[in-house]
């Protein structure tokens, strides 16, 4: 007998823009070119994508972005490391757009993360700040 266990959120659509995600897991591993990087696991609604984040001088800027998206302080000139520990469980924002991959069945490009936001500055109240 056909059956199907039925999840009405997982038909809910995102679209291309920018949107809150959850950081659900990280591991340490390395490029076809062999460069650090960190593979990531990240779930945006009930979508779920991958993601890396390459350590490579060129690709310092999106490094940067990343490690401020997660909270991290990021100092010119100085060495940023990230753990897979400062990762996992983090909310970040993403801005998700159509990636090169083509759904057959649409015809649509699939979105991918296209980049990492930093933190708002609203997020950064002191402690004794009530926001209203």
């Amino acid at each position: 007998m056909p059956s199907i266990k039925i999840e009405r959120s997982e038909q809910q659509s995102i679209n291309a823009g920018v949107h809150s995600a959850v950081i659900e897991n990280a591991t340490e591993a390395t490029s076809k070119a062999g460069n650090e990087m960190l593979k990531l696991e990240v779930k945006v609604g009930p979508l779920k994508f991958n993601s890396w984040v390459v350590f490579t001088t060129k690709n310092s800027a999106n490094v940067a972005d990343f490690a401020e998206a997660i909270g991290k302080k990021v100092v010119e000139g100085k060495t940023l490391v990230i753990e897979t520990e400062d990762c996992i469980g983090k909310t970040a924002k993403v801005e998700l757009g159509p990636g090169d991959r083509i759904n057959e069945k649409t015809g649509k490009p699939y979105l991918e993360i296209k980049r990492w936001l930093p933190a708002s500055a609203e997020s950064d109240l002191s402690s004794d700040e009530i926001p209203f």
